[in-house]
């Protein structure tokens, strides 16, 4: 489902490609999850050595994952990704950067220091501690401060509302699976799959433990 936030004029997209909850989806929801969450500690290592090197080298670099858009306060989110994981939402993140939008997925989140501390500590973090969940006060402009032009998946998809107020011209893509059944079996498979490598890392690594953080909340 697409549709302009100004208007009421509507296109449904349907995404084809989703299973039905055969053995085959449930295995690529483990492969996903488990890839995924696998990922965090492996890419924090990859990091740690490559900023000991340039610093041994004496040539320590800015993050590129954090270099801001020197457009940045007058950039603008144009696109918005209003489906949960499990939809297509890597896909359409994908698609939308191959179109020049660059766009922030979820999966990806972690990667830019600024914009998850924000989300840890205005959001996540404090929902957790107070056992309570809340939705606090993201800045969005983060995203166009570091070159984003859209964005796909959580958390940024359960704004919408304050998005469409603060950048009034954004496009907002819905994307469903084929009954909520399917996608709550495929959501579940694939949390529980991240959640587990998660676990037994978040003692070891920072940033593991405010994606814990992030998947409580």
């Amino acid at each position: 489902k697409y549709c302009n936030a100004m208007s009421t004029t509507e296109t449904h997209y349907y995404n084809p490609n989703t299973g039905d909850g055969t053995w085959y989806d449930i295995i690529g929801d483990i492969y996903s999850g488990i890839a995924v969450g696998i990922g965090h500690p492996k890419w924090f290592i990859l990091k740690t050595i490559d900023w000991g090197w340039k610093f041994v080298i004496g040539s320590v670099l800015e993050d590129g994952n954090n270099i801001t858009n020197e457009d940045g306060a007058k950039g603008k989110l144009k696109v918005v990704g209003v489906g949960y994981g499990r939809t297509g939402t890597y896909s359409l993140a994908l698609a939308l950067d191959v179109l020049g939008y660059p766009t922030l997925h979820t999966q990806h989140l972690y990667e830019n220091g600024e914009i998850f501390d924000m989300w840890v500590k205005e959001v996540f973090q404090k929902s957790v501690m107070d056992d309570e969940v809340t939705m606090g006060n993201p800045q969005f402009d983060l995203l166009p401060k570091y070159g984003f032009a859209a964005t796909m998946d959580m958390p940024f998809a359960l704004y919408y509302d304050q998005i469409r107020e603060q950048y009034p011209e954004c496009k907002f893509i819905l994307t469903v699976r084929e009954s909520s059944e399917v996608w709550f079996k495929s959501w579940n498979i694939l949390t529980q799959s991240i959640t587990q490598p998660a676990r037994y890392t978040s003692a070891f690594f920072s940033h593991v433990k405010k994606l814990e953080y992030y998947m409580r909340w």
